[in-house]
């Protein structure tokens, strides 16, 4: 009966310390680390790049609920025009969300390997993956094309859109807490 009850106490305690929660974000290594006061400073530009000024701040602000589903809040500060955005990021094990106008969008799934597709996102493929960096793209065409390269324990580190219109975001710099 003792060994029964030592069981079980012993069940109980492994379950309570499991964090079921959807952001494990704030765990090191994570490949976007989404912890209020983390920044990103990029340098974003479309045909003639300069590509040492920092002119787009990200930073992350707090949470908020959509639809019953906790983000992060993300302020994209362009420094060129003063305009301000907000961003809505959450990682729900490998995987991370973006929540747009309408709905919850699927942006990178970490638990792929190298040459793995997403057919989620414009057969998103993986053309890069090392220990400490991921790289997901669709193929870049007359129309379109889209690049985006994430550093564990940094965040995304370089954005392009391609086609009609280029546009770029280079990280520069971050501050992660």
């Amino acid at each position: 009966m003792k060994y029964y009850l030592i069981t079980s106490l012993f069940l109980v305690v492994l379950f309570i310390g499991c964090d079921s929660t959807t952001e494990k974000s704030s765990i090191p290594g994570a490949y976007l680390p989404l912890k209020v006061g983390n920044k990103w400073y990029y340098n974003s530009h479309s045909r003639f790049p300069d590509t040492t000024s920092i002119d787009l701040v990200w930073e992350v602000k707090g949470q908020v609920e959509i639809n019953g589903i906790y983000y992060f809040s993300i302020i994209e500060h362009n420094l060129r025009n003063d305009y301000l955005d907000t961003l809505f990021y959450r990682l729900n094990g490998d995987t991370l969300f973006t929540w747009n106008v309408n709905n919850g969008q699927i942006i990178a799934d970490f638990s792929l390997n190298l040459n793995d597709t997403a057919y989620w996102r414009n057969d998103l493929k993986v053309v890069q993956k090392t220990k400490d960096i991921m790289q997901f793209e669709t193929p870049f065409g007359a129309d379109y094309g889209y690049s985006i390269s994430f550093q564990k324990g940094v965040g995304i580190t370089n954005i392009i859109e391609g086609g009609v219109v280029y546009h770029r975001k280079k990280l520069l710099k971050a501050e992660i807490k």
